[in-house]
């Protein structure tokens, strides 16, 4: 199984070099793909450092996660590994768990020739989460996957279009809807930092609402927009999702309206087929 790795930066600090140092020994080649508005020399200096199989991919400014991705997966088949290991920059493991990961990751590759992915339990996955705890999920996030290269691109890798959010569910089920299968290793566990959640409270129930700002809200609601007309089997649980985030914006966040305001920017783009980067 030869296995390259590529973990995508947007604007790192420094808690990046520890975190790549967790997994960069495991894989053949890694793969920093920079996708900064304003790469940090100092901090790409101390990346390469890290070992001699550190390799950086200038992406020449935010050009998406999905873009991003894609650079990844062309890099590993370039280099002739069949098997690509993507990670966020805040993402990282503990003890031995990547060596047992990959083992396991390993088996089921061979076990079934349809899985085209393998995941992992994060430390941001709530334990009443189905998609936790089902070994055969309809979705995985790209940060601690571990994918097959050569069926992601045959795919048709990462929708670039819709730069970011939704980018790792539409390949999932556009996978699904070609056969392919994912996985999810449920007894080893990935660190992943998800944010600080802005805690809410009404009828005496508490509630945790995420608080990203206008824009990344903005990218929500365009592409589950997108997602929910070209896969018709989760409208039910992506209207749900978009109508709860609009009430705990409205109940717990500040700038409630100019959000609001770019949610429906959203989904009046998603309608008009327009995507991309928003300009702002």
């Amino acid at each position: 199984m030869r296995l390259a790795g590529c973990v995508v930066l947007y604007n790192p600090d420094e808690s990046v070099v520890s975190n790549i140092s967790t997994y960069a020994s495991h894989v053949e080649v890694l793969f920093a793909v920079d996708n900064s508005d304003e790469p940090s020399e100092e901090i790409l200096d101390k990346i390469r450092d890290v070992r001699d199989n550190v390799q950086i991919i200038s992406m020449h400014g935010n050009k998406g996660i999905a873009a991003a991705l894609n650079a990844g997966l062309d890099a590993a088949s370039e280099h002739g590994c069949g098997y690509l290991l993507t990670m966020d920059d805040d993402s990282y493991f503990t003890d031995d768990t990547l060596a047992l990961y990959i083992e396991r990751a390993k088996a089921m590759f061979a076990e079934d020739s349809k899985v085209i992915q393998v995941g992992i339990h994060n430390s941001g996955d709530k334990d009443d989460d189905l998609v936790v705890n089902n070994e055969n999920p309809d979705w995985l996030i790209t940060s601690g996957s571990i994918m097959d290269v050569d069926k992601s691109i045959a795919i048709g890798g990462f929708l670039e279009k819709l730069f970011i959010d939704e980018v790792d569910r539409e390949f999932c089920y556009r996978a699904s809807d070609k056969g392919y299968k994912m996985r999810r290793v449920l007894e080893l566990t990935m660190q992943h930092n998800l944010g600080a959640p802005i805690k809410g409270k009404v009828l005496g129930k508490n509630f945790e609402a995420m608080g990203h700002g206008k824009v990344r809200k903005y990218y929500i609601f365009r592409n589950c927009t997108y997602v929910m007309k070209h896969y018709p089997r989760v409208r039910g649980e992506y209207r749900k999702y978009l109508i709860k985030m609009v009430i705990k914006t409205l109940l717990a966040e500040e700038d409630k309206m100019e959000k609001i305001k770019y949610m429906r920017m959203g989904k009046r783009d998603a309608r008009k087929g327009k995507f991309g980067k928003l300009e702002v």
